[in-house]
């Protein structure tokens, strides 16, 4: 029984269900998880936050009263939070269109920052709540920026866009979110890394890996750069405006992504990222 299941049992009923605790507010009461959700519940048992036990009581009121309490020692995380829909497809998805990258150099740098971070890349998260906030979310928000990318970035070239540089900059505007956002217990910064952000640790790690590697330093501080300004302005975090247009249209799609599965997750439509 999930706990979305939970809330909807009849007042008294009798529930068996698996959680995490979240954190204890007093002596008896504690906020635990599932991947659907959290609630409320009363234990004299003392528990441990981020722990996970298997809860047996009635409901009453909103709170699940525990007249008995087993810790879980082995545990499947998906019992507990969401995952993406199709994370092979959205694998599958994201190497072809770094194969799509015309320069050769540039597609061997994708490969060659991607592929050390590639086991935690693919399970991150792209946010704490707002979109793609699921295991597997940071891959398909970051393939669906690439994929738009590939679609929209060739209809500028005639204007000087730098078809290449889009696409590159679309799969790596978000890498900072590895190091940024933890998945377990529960989808939260991480108490080191959270205090830089997704944005200067994403930027950081390419200036880097594009010394290491040996990318021209045009190109490397471009790349940088989009990283930089992804967020668009100053109030939505961004430590610089979009000041070349690759820049500028990463932004856009990287929005256009975030929003749209927001609102199609079932959220209200909102101007931040």
């Amino acid at each position: 029984m999930w706990i979305s299941e939970v809330k909807e049992s009849k007042e008294g009923a009798e529930v068996s269900f698996k959680g995490i605790v979240l954190r204890q507010k007093g002596a008896y009461r504690y906020r635990v998880f599932d991947r659907t959700g959290e609630i409320w519940i009363d234990s004299d048992t003392p528990l441990t936050e981020g722990k996970a036990y298997r809860f047996y009581g009635k409901y009453k009121g909103g709170v699940v009263m525990v007249e008995e309490v087993e810790e879980l020692v082995e545990i499947d995380i998906g019992d507990f939070l969401p995952f993406a829909e199709d994370p092979e497809g959205d694998e599958r998805r994201f190497w072809k269109v770094v194969e799509a990258v015309e320069d050769g150099r540039l597609r061997e740098f994708l490969r060659f920052v991607f592929e050390p971070i590639w086991d935690d890349f693919k399970r991150g998260v792209a946010a704490k709540k707002y979109h793609h906030a699921y295991i597997g979310g940071l891959l398909e928000h970051t393939a669906n920026v690439g994929e738009i990318a590939l679609k929209v970035a060739p209809m500028y070239r005639k204007n000087g866009i730098r078809v290449d540089l889009v696409i590159a900059g679309a799969l790596l505007h978000d890498i900072g979110k590895v190091w940024e956002l933890k998945i377990f217990p529960k989808f939260e910064y991480h108490e080191d890394y959270g205090k830089w952000g997704h944005i200067f640790m994403g930027a950081s790690y390419i200036k880097e890996k594009g010394r290491e590697f040996g990318l021209p330093e045009d190109l490397l501080l471009d790349l940088v750069h989009i990283i930089l300004a992804h967020h668009g302005d100053y109030s939505k975090g961004s430590p610089v405006v979009p000041r070349i247009p690759e820049a500028l249209l990463v932004h856009l799609i990287d929005n256009l992504d975030a929003q749209m599965n927001h609102v199609l997750k079932g959220g209200d439509r909102d101007s931040s990222v």
